[in-house]
């Protein structure tokens, strides 16, 4: 890929019945994921549980999708730990396994100051010639990467962009006005709209599983500057995303996804899916909406 996609999903990792990586099941919902709508995967982030999977399965899963989506589809590999060298290991591996670019979360339970969050991006970005893509998810990590540390990143040459997950949309409006080449991908899906209306490149999305129809049609309408119909799009696709993460992430759109028929098997532990109650209302909800779902996958 020459060009990294627009709207790319934070892809579930299947297992099988025994809690193995189900290497024939990612490959298919890659594959029905990209036909849906989405310009390719993010393989081995958090929603796909990445601190559950050994290094083996991480480097399978990654050359395994990519040679189911070949060059039509963008493929990037979740190699951010929150050791550096860990990081640098895992790339180079993704590397190998020919994937398109590479996600690097910021550092997490470490907490790192911004000087030591930028070493780790930098130091992942020369140990590889793929496009990095660094995430900023304080929610997750416990730690906030400010604009001055996003803008020093933005001056590497192979770091390319930023998954933006921290609510703060005064943040990302100063980094595009810094660095307006700098590709912001929004991280939180209820951002979407505000976002991509600010000028950010897409989003790399839990919610695209399953209305990545709506989510193009939302950003083409914005592209085109209709945007009375992508706010109209965007409100109804607030209550999916409720939806999606009322048990957390990855837990509850692992049941949606194996409610709608989607085979990707129980997560390991210690993600646990909803309970009964919550799901039926999750599904409740959800069922009310236009979603994108395949016969079985």
């Amino acid at each position: 890929m020459t060009e990294l996609g627009r709207l790319l999903t934070a892809m579930v990792t299947p297992y099988t019945p025994e809690g193995e990586v189900d290497y024939s099941h990612a490959r298919r919902l890659a594959a029905t994921l990209v036909r849906n709508g989405n310009d390719g995967v993010v393989v081995t982030g958090t929603t796909g549980e990445s601190p559950l999977l050994t290094d083996d399965e991480k480097a399978k899963l990654w050359e395994e999708v990519k040679q189911e989506l070949g060059d039509g589809a963008t493929v990037v590999a979740g190699s951010g730990t929150n050791d550096t060298r860990h990081s640098i290991h895992l790339t180079k591996r993704a590397e190998r396994a020919g994937v398109d670019a590479i996600l690097a979360v910021v550092p997490y339970y470490l907490k790192p100051s911004q000087e030591g969050i930028f070493q780790h991006f930098r130091a992942i970005a020369e140990s590889t010639s793929l496009p990095v893509i660094v995430y900023n998810v304080p929610g997750r990590t416990g730690v906030n990467m400010t604009t001055d540390t996003v803008l020093r990143c933005a001056e590497i040459p192979n770091i390319v962009g930023d998954k933006e997950a921290n609510g703060d949309l005064a943040h990302s409006a100063l980094v595009m006005e810094a660095a307006p080449d700098f590709k912001i991908w929004s991280g939180n899906d209820n951002d979407n709209f505000h976002l991509w209306c600010m000028g950010a490149w897409g989003a790399i999305s839990v919610t695209s599983h399953i209305v990545a129809g709506e989510q193009r049609r939302m950003l083409k309408h914005i592209l085109a500057g209709e945007l009375p119909e992508a706010a109209a799009i965007h409100r109804r696709l607030v209550k999916v995303t409720d939806a999606c993460f009322a048990n957390g992430s990855p837990s509850t759109i692992r049941y949606v996804l194996r409610q709608l028929g989607f085979v990707i098997g129980e997560p390991r532990l210690p993600v646990v899916e909803p309970a009964e109650a919550l799901g039926q209302k999750v599904m409740a909800e959800l069922l009310q909406h236009r979603l994108d779902v395949p016969a079985r996958v």
